[in-house]
C-alpha cells in the first residue's frame, strides 16, 4: 500500500462515523464521561489530572493522564471527571435538541448521572472543588435547554437541591463577597430557574422549591449578569397570579425601587416590568406606598425608552387607585409629565443586549422590545399603547376633583381630544384602541 493510500486510510478511520451518525471521538468521550459520572462520590479520586496553565480548554479536555501520577507541589491539578465535563460543554455549547440527538438515549444517562450522582449527592457536593460544581452546573445548564430535560430535573428531584444550593451561594456572596466562582455559579443557577419558570406548568415547581425567596435576595447582587438573571426568573415567575401572590409577600419592592433610582437602563427596564405585574398585589402597592415610591417612579417618566415609560405608567394605573397616592402624584407634577407624553413628544432609543452572558436572557430581552432594529411599524404601535396607558392613569386620576382641575387647567382636554382625531399616518385598525380610549 503506498504511503498516500495509507494517509488517507488513517484519515477515513480518523473521522469514522456510527450508524447513528455521531464521531467515534465524540461517541468515545460520551462513554467515558457517563462512566466517571457513574463513580459513586467515595470511590472518587480527586484530583487526578494535571496540566499546564497555558494549554486551551480543547487540549485540556483531550489531555488524559493516569490518575496516580505525582504531581510537582503548587502545580494546577483537576479531575479526569472535570475535563470531561468540561469537554462535554464545549462540545454541545450549541446544542439544543438532545432530546432528538442519534445519541439521546446517552444524554439522558448522562443528565440523570448528574443529577442522582452529583447535584443531589450532599457528600459530593461537599467535597468537589468549586470548578468541578461549576463544570457540573454548565453541563446541567446546556443540557435543560431542552424541555424533556425540565421534567426529567423535577423527577428525579433536582429542583429543590439546587434551590438549597443556590440558597447557600447567594448567602456567602452577598455576605462575604464574590467568592471563588460563585458569580458564574449564580448565572448559570438563574439561567436553570429562567428556563423553568418560563413554562406555566413548571412554575409551581419553582414556587415549591422556595428559590423565589433567594431569588428576591439576588435583588442586591452587585454582579450585573446575576442581578439581570435574578430579574428575568422572577418575571416569568410573576406572570402567574399564584406565583405572583408568594412573591408580593416577600420585601422585595425596596430592592426595585433602588435598582429603579440607581442602576442602568436595561435594569430599569427590567424592574419596570417585574413591578408592572407585581404591582396586581396590594401588598406591593402597599410597599410602593411605604417606601415612598412615587417620587421615583415619576422621576422615570423622563426617560426617552418608550417601553419602560410603558411600564411605569401602568405601575401608577394600579397605585393611583389609592386616594392618598393619587394625590401624591398631583403634588409631584405627575399629571403634567402624563399630558406631556400624550403630547408625542417621546424619542425611542433601543439598549443594546450583547453584554449578557445568558442567551436566554438576551433572548427574553428581546421580546421586551429592547432589541436595537424596531421597524416603524412597531414604533408605531408602541406610542399607541404608552399613550393609551396615560389615559388610563388619568382617568384613574381624575377621579379626585383637584386632580381634574389641573387637567384642565393644564390644557389636558385640548392634549387628550387631539387624539380622537385621526392621522395620515396611523394605521387605522391599531389606532382603534387609542382613538377610544380618551373617550
Amino acid at each position: 500500500m503506498s504511503d498516500q493510500d495509507k494517509k488517507l486510510k488513517s484519515t477515513e478511520k480518523a473521522t469514522a462515523r456510527n450508524p447513528h451518525g455521531i464521531s467515534m471521538r465524540d461517541y468515545s468521550d460520551l462513554k467515558r464521561l457517563q462512566s466517571l459520572l457513574n463513580v459513586q462520590s467515595s470511590n472518587q479520586q480527586l484530583p487526578a489530572i494535571h496540566f499546564e496553565s497555558g494549554q486551551t480548554n480543547v487540549t485540556r479536555a483531550r489531555q488524559h493522564v493516569k490518575s496516580t501520577e505525582q504531581k510537582p507541589h503548587g502545580q494546577w491539578q483537576e479531575s479526569t471527571e472535570a475535563i470531561e465535563l468540561e469537554n462535554f460543554s464545549v462540545t454541545y455549547k450549541n446544542e439544543r435538541n438532545f432530546s432528538k440527538h442519534p445519541k439521546h438515549k446517552m444524554f439522558q444517562e448522562i443528565f440523570t448521572a448528574l443529577v442522582k450522582n452529583r447535584l443531589t449527592c450532599r457528600e459530593w457536593v461537599d467535597q468537589a472543588p468549586s470548578i468541578h460544581f461549576l463544570r457540573v452546573l454548565i453541563c446541567l445548564r446546556l443540557l435543560i435547554r431542552d424541555p424533556c430535560y425540565q421534567e426529567m430535573l423535577h423527577s428525579l428531584g433536582g429542583i429543590e437541591n439546587l434551590a438549597q444550593y443556590m440558597d447557600t451561594v447567594t448567602n456567602g456572596y452577598l455576605d462575604y463577597g464574590e467568592e471563588q466562582h460563585n458569580v458564574e455559579k449564580l448565572v448559570n443557577m438563574t439561567y436553570i430557574f429562567q428556563k423553568l419558570a418560563a413554562v406555566r406548568d413548571q412554575r409551581e415547581w419553582v414556587i415549591a422549591s422556595g428559590v423565589h425567596k433567594t431569588l428576591v435576595n439576588l435583588l442586591s447582587a452587585r454582579d450585573s449578569n446575576v442581578l439581570l438573571g435574578a430579574l428575568l426568573a422572577l418575571t416569568s415567575l410573576a406572570e402567574s397570579p399564584e406565583c405572583r401572590e408568594k412573591i408580593s409577600e416577600l420585601t422585595i419592592v425596596e430592592n426595585l425601587l433602588v435598582i429603579l433610582h440607581e442602576y442602568d437602563l436595561l435594569s430599569k427596564r427590567l424592574t419596570a416590568e417585574l413591578l408592572r405585574l407585581l404591582c396586581a398585589e396590594s401588598q406591593v402597592k402597599d410597599q410602593i406606598k411605604m417606601y415612598e415610591g412615587v417620587p421615583v417612579l415619576l422621576s422615570l417618566l423622563h426617560s426617552d425608552h418608550i417601553k419602560l415609560l410603558w411600564s411605569i405608567v401602568w405601575i401608577l394605573v394600579q397605585v393611583c387607585e389609592d386616594p392618598e397616592t393619587s394625590a401624591e402624584i398631583r403634588i409631584w407634577g405627575g399629571i403634567k409629565q402624563l399630558l406631556h407624553i400624550l403630547q408625542g413628544i417621546v424619542n425611542v432609543i433601543d439598549e443594546c443586549v450583547g453584554s449578557l452572558s445568558s442567551a436566554n436572557a438576551a433572548g427574553r430581552i428581546q421580546n421586551l422590545h429592547l432589541s436595537d432594529d424596531l421597524s416603524p411599524d412597531e414604533i408605531q404601535e408602541n406610542t399607541f399603547s404608552l399613550q393609551a396607558a396615560c389615559c388610563a392613569a388619568i382617568t384613574e386620576l381624575v377621579l379626585n376633583e383637584t386632580n381634574a382641575y389641573q387637567v384642565v387647567q393644564a390644557n389636558g382636554i385640548y392634549t387628550i381630544a387631539k387624539l380622537i382625531l385621526p392621522h395620515k399616518e396611523w394605521n387605522a385598525e391599531k389606532a382603534n384602541l387609542l382613538q377610544v380610549t380618551p373617550f
